[in-house]
């Protein structure tokens, strides 16, 4: 499959359009329907593979440690996400349990994984085995990766348990804090650099 990454369409109309240089912070817009093409990435390749992998942290610890203890009458009960989606295949919402695992647990990971992957190669000015296909499906992971949920869930629990046990958020509450803040900015950044590696590489060989 030939690549044109000079060239840009716009997602509302299919207007075609050559690109153009913009500033950090700047858009550039289609001329028919004004929707925005792309923007000036604020982070260099370095910069962003550094939040990858800060997001990479952020994400085994969301699931290594708990992120919420419940104590009650002494007893003190500690759960991972792992743990949640686990306990939630055993309960009546068991049909629940592998898109809940899928959308909090296993899509950020792929995402994290392959942006890594990706970036890691691109740092060293070379495009990454399989470029294109990991590019695809980091658009297609874009909108199923939703750690926000997670959190939300967890906030939710707290609140509707805290008129009844003690509860405390764990090391995974903050680290999942954290994930959620990074995830948007590192999934925003503008990837026709890494498109334009593998054209270089396709011209040296």
């Amino acid at each position: 499959m030939k690549i044109y990454p000079q060239q840009v369409v716009c997602k509302h109309c299919d207007s075609l359009y050559t690109r153009k240089p913009v500033r950090s912070g700047e858009a550039a817009h289609c001329q028919r329907c004004r929707a925005v093409l792309y923007r000036g990435s604020w982070l260099s390749l370095e910069q962003w593979f550094a939040l990858t992998v800060t997001a990479a942290l952020f994400f085994i610890i969301a699931n290594a440690f708990p992120v919420l203890e419940i104590q009650f009458h002494g007893q003190v009960q500690a759960a991972t996400l792992w743990q949640t989606a686990m306990a939630l295949a055993y309960s009546y919402a068991s049909p629940l349990a592998i898109p809940l695992a899928m959308l909090i647990i296993v899509c950020p990971c792929l995402q994290i994984l392959l942006l890594g992957w990706v970036l890691w190669h691109a740092c060293r000015k070379k495009a990454a085995p399989g470029l294109a296909s990991a590019m695809r499906l980091l658009a297609g992971l874009a909108p199923w990766s939703m750690a926000e949920v997670a959190l939300l869930s967890i906030l939710i629990a707290a609140i509707k348990l805290s008129g009844l046990v003690q509860i405390t958020p764990g090391p995974g509450t903050w680290a999942l804090l954290g994930l959620c803040l990074l995830l948007p900015v590192i999934n925003h950044q503008d990837f026709h650099p890494l498109w334009s590696l593998k054209t270089l590489k396709g011209q040296r060989e």
